[in-house]
């Protein structure tokens, strides 16, 4: 009977040692803004992205993770949205309607798609 008051005893106390920092008001989580986010995105050029990408492509298609039916189109694809972003310099990319006046814009203003960066 004892070392069952003894075992309840530690896991409960385990438990509120766990659940603790979910509990916490004390704590204040800074809320995450674009403009860090922003700044993430400017120490990369674009381009070098739609390189990223293109390169990414070709790595799955010689693993084998990507068929080279499914490679066709995607590299197309992506050929077409790397050309697009080398084209309109820094300024923002929508898939359907083509380089934006945004800088800072992350959806387009045309149609509402996210945009490429």
């Amino acid at each position: 009977m004892t070392a069952l008051l003894i075992g309840t005893a530690l896991a409960v106390a385990s438990l509120c040692f766990v659940l603790y920092p979910l509990f916490r008001t004390d704590i204040s989580v800074a809320p995450r803004t674009t403009a860090a986010l922003g700044s993430q995105r400017s120490a990369k050029p674009r381009q070098s992205h739609a390189v990223d990408a293109l390169r990414e492509l070709e790595f799955d298609r010689e693993t084998g993770k990507i068929s080279d039916s499914d490679y066709e189109p995607l590299k197309a694809r992506y050929t077409e949205q790397a050309l697009a972003v080398m084209r309109a310099g820094t300024a923002a990319v929508c898939e359907k309607c083509g380089p934006r006046p945004e800088r800072d814009a992350e959806f387009c203003s045309n149609c509402g798609a996210a945009l490429i960066s």
